[in-house]
């Protein structure tokens, strides 16, 4: 006798199967692109070939990222994806290609790489714990003998060589596609996709890995490329942040830093703040509210992205 169960047991199983196809297919994915949210993830992981060379490089490393068949060696990041695909995505989400650096012999300097600019997280899991830093975290400053400064990486598109390949004699392709350099730590290294804006990008050997954060070589990590567009932040912060000057405190961070908004005092007794701007500029200010004044202890701080909206004409406190 058939069981009146059993149909429901069938589509149960289909349900499960179908559910672990579409897990699978999301996990074997290389690239996303989340035109919305203007950004694209990555998958890749720490160069295992990172430090091969480092008699003769003496630990210094040229990029934050590369594809495969790149200079793995010298870079923190491999991705599974290849420059051309990096390259499409950006164009897909809206982004037109910058000027790559280059020497202007009539002037006799080195002209900067130009175009608009990204945010680079990166995400790992250690011990079953994710763990989410800016690409920058990744590396040190010699020179500073700190962490790299965080910065908006320049996406200039690569500078343009002669397709070997084609038919066409006068077809050129971004020399990325070749030696499939993606972010580079040199602002002047046309070759890859993305430039470091910093000062210190011009010089030679300036950065090597972060011992104290860099996971194992080969951990596999999720790379996230977001557009750094104008957004509105919405932060709630718990602790002790009332009555220890922290809406002062967080006017005037963000009023240096050219960001509008308010902060109030909340009844429950966590701090609000409604914050505008730039990603990479919101970011800094997430980095001093995460600390907040001396005299006050912030314990967690949530956040919630929302659309830009341009109403707020300055920074204010709210009572």
């Amino acid at each position: 006798m058939k069981s009146r169960f059993q149909p429901v047991f069938i589509f149960l199983c289909l349900v499960t199967i179908s559910m672990s196809l579409a897990t699978m297919s999301w996990a074997g994915e290389t690239i996303q692109i989340l035109e919305k949210e203007k950004k694209i993830i990555l998958t890749g992981e720490i160069s295992k070939a990172l430090g091969t060379y480092d008699e003769h490089l003496r630990g210094a490393v040229e990029y934050l990222v590369s594809g495969k068949g790149g200079k793995e060696y010298g870079s923190i990041i491999v991705v599974d994806s290849t420059a051309k695909d990096v390259y499409d995505a950006m164009l897909k989400l809206g982004v037109k290609r910058g000027s790559p650096p280059f020497y202007n012999e009539e002037q006799d300097k080195e002209i900067a790489p130009k175009g608009e600019s990204v945010l680079i997280y990166i995400e790992w899991t250690d011990n079953g714990e994710t763990k989410r830093v800016r690409g920058e975290d990744l590396l040190y400053n010699v020179h500073t003998q700190k962490p790299m400064k965080h910065a908006a990486w320049i996406f200039s598109g690569s500078r343009l060589v002669y397709d070997l390949e084609s038919e066409d004699e006068d077809a050129q392709i971004p020399q990325a596609f070749m030696s499939n350099d993606i972010v580079a730590l040199n602002h002047l290294d046309g070759s890859a996709l993305f430039q470091n804006p910093l000062p210190d990008a011009a010089k030679e050997n300036t950065y090597k890995k972060n011992e104290k954060l860099l996971p194992p070589l080969g951990t596999r990590v999720k790379l996230t490329i977001e557009v750094n567009q104008n957004m509105q932040l919405y932060i709630l912060i718990s602790g002790r942040v009332q009555g220890v000057g922290f809406r002062a405190f967080t006017k005037r961070n963000a009023t240096q830093l050219g960001i509008r908004g308010y902060a109030k005092n909340l009844a429950n007794g966590k701090v609000e703040v409604v914050a505008e701007g730039d990603r990479a500029t919101l970011d800094r200010l997430l980095v001093a509210l995460r600390k907040g004044p001396s005299a006050s202890k912030v314990d967690d701080v949530k956040i919630e992205e929302r659309p830009f909206s341009g109403k707020h004409k300055a920074f204010e406190i709210r009572y």
